[in-house]
């Protein structure tokens, strides 16, 4: 009896660190400018490195296992492509065509790479090392249900608690962001982040989270008439949480309409729709579907008129400079199809890439499009790997939401909107390259999945334990 205590007790406190250091990071990784600097990107990847660690020893399913292999496999691939492009003299019919040039102008002797750059930039390999620790660690998190519980409830109140800033700096600060003067988007709320779209998209999936959890509150009544709702002391406290989730869940929502973003809010509500289907699906008469769907119809029809006066009704739902950068990038993927121009090299490559009729100003430093900037710097096979994950993902979580019988229910529907939200609004914007919503997503994405994997309660259902390292 001593040794199995012994033993438990270092595991679950191990499983404890794990948990909370996961929590942590995911409150305050959009503080500070959405973490947007290098610094902030190598202290988060570090606390979560050593959370991960905490949680190598957790026994594992076999289909948790096979989710999370094929992510690490995932990652491996793009990890490997990236080295490949900064290797001399690996191709040489796919090398960077700059080389050439700065070795003939400059009379140098440099070994030609398939990227422009000789090494790969400390900012891709950050990035990528922030998502693979920001999914273990929430993966690892997911393994136990009320920890995965937890962690979804902190994402919820983290959220509300960035969208009532945003919405107070917005009337009291409105020409600053957090200490500094905001230097773009003015009169638009952007929380804590630079950008209006990452905010948008951020307060979004705190909007989905909050509405799943009012609306599982909602069908846990019991009753046969509004007389008996209002007669039953047991409905009362029920009634108090539907109310007050409900209440959180339009305030995160009107500060997103406050946000201006015309992207952010079309991809909520696509993602807001999907995930109140997944809960409804199987569980209403007929009927209700009518119902539901005027509901629907009138929620998208007052968004469409709040946003009347705002960037949609001025300047459509999309604007032309944009689908002229997705021109120029779909060229520059014909142009390197297989092994793309190298991890990190789109603000490089871009303004090769400009043409004279291109009369947009500024620094384009993102495609906005990350399905698009991976495809251009990576290269086609990279891109169609991360498109059929991200799809995968999906059926996933959706499958496992429709399985649920429990309050699982709400937080798988929650997260698989968040990821219709994610993946949607990243074909348009980059909302996954800020490490602030990345560090977020990530860690939602992988406490779903393993949520979603775990075995049925069944005596006959055997775990491997993984360990890593």
């Amino acid at each position: 009896m001593i040794g199995r205590l012994s033993l438990k007790f270092p595991a679950e406190t191990f499983g404890s660190i794990q948990l909370w250091l996961t929590i942590v990071v995911l409150c305050l990784a959009p503080l500070f400018f959405g973490s947007v600097d290098q610094l902030s990107i190598a202290i988060w990847t570090v606390v979560l490195s050593i959370g991960v660690l905490c949680g190598v020893a957790k026994p594992l399913s076999v289909g948790q296992s096979r989710i999370l292999f094929a992510f690490l496999a995932l990652c491996l691939a793009y990890g490997l492509v990236a080295v490949m492009q900064v290797a001399p003299h690996l191709i040489d019919q796919l090398n960077d065509p700059s080389w050439q040039r700065a070795n003939s102008l400059l009379g140098l002797d440099l070994s030609p790479r398939i990227s422009s750059r000789a090494e790969i930039p400390p900012a891709s390999i950050g990035h990528l090392l922030l998502l693979v620790t920001s999914f273990m660690s929430g993966f690892f998190v997911g393994t136990s249900r009320r920890n995965g519980d937890l962690l979804v409830s902190c994402a919820r109140y983290s959220i509300l608690f960035y969208a009532v800033y945003g919405l107070i700096a917005l009337v009291l600060t409105p020409d600053m962001l957090l200490w500094a003067p905001k230097l773009a988007y003015r009169g638009s709320l952007t929380t804590t982040f630079v950008n209006h779209n990452t905010a948008a998209t951020f307060i979004g999936a705190g909007a989905i989270l909050w509405l799943c959890s009012a609306f599982f509150s909602l069908q846990s009544f019991r009753y046969s008439s509004l007389r008996m709702l209002l007669l039953m002391p047991s409905n009362e406290h029920l009634a108090f949480k539907v109310i007050f989730r409900s209440a959180v869940g339009l305030t995160c929502f009107f500060a997103l309409l406050l946000t201006g973003s015309r992207g952010g809010l079309i991809c909520s509500s696509l993602g807001l729709l999907v995930a109140i289907s997944l809960m409804i699906a199987n569980r209403v008469k007929p009927g209700f579907w009518y119902a539901a769907g005027s509901g629907f119809v009138a929620l998208a029809g007052t968004a469409a008129w709040l946003s009347g006066t705002s960037r949609i009704a001025s300047q459509g739902l999309f604007d032309d400079a944009r689908w002229s950068v997705y021109g120029f990038c779909i060229d520059a993927i014909r142009e390197r199809p297989l092994l793309g121009s190298g991890a990190g090299t789109f603000g490089d490559l871009f303004p090769s890439l400009r043409t004279d009729d291109f009369s947009t100003w500024g620094v384009w430093d993102y495609a906005h499009s990350t399905l698009l900037e991976i495809a251009v710097e990576m290269g086609i096979p990279i891109a169609a790997m991360v498109v059929i994950a991200a799809l995968a993902s999906l059926f996933i979580l959706a499958q496992a939401a429709l399985r649920s019988k429990d309050r699982g229910r709400s937080s798988l529907s929650a997260i698989t909107g968040i990821a219709v939200l994610s993946y949607l609004h990243s074909m348009i914007d980059f909302p996954l390259q800020v490490p602030g919503y990345v560090i977020l997503f990530g860690i939602l994405l992988g406490c779903g999945l393993a949520r979603a994997a775990e075995p049925a309660k069944s005596p006959q259902n055997a775990t491997v334990r993984v360990r890593f390292g």
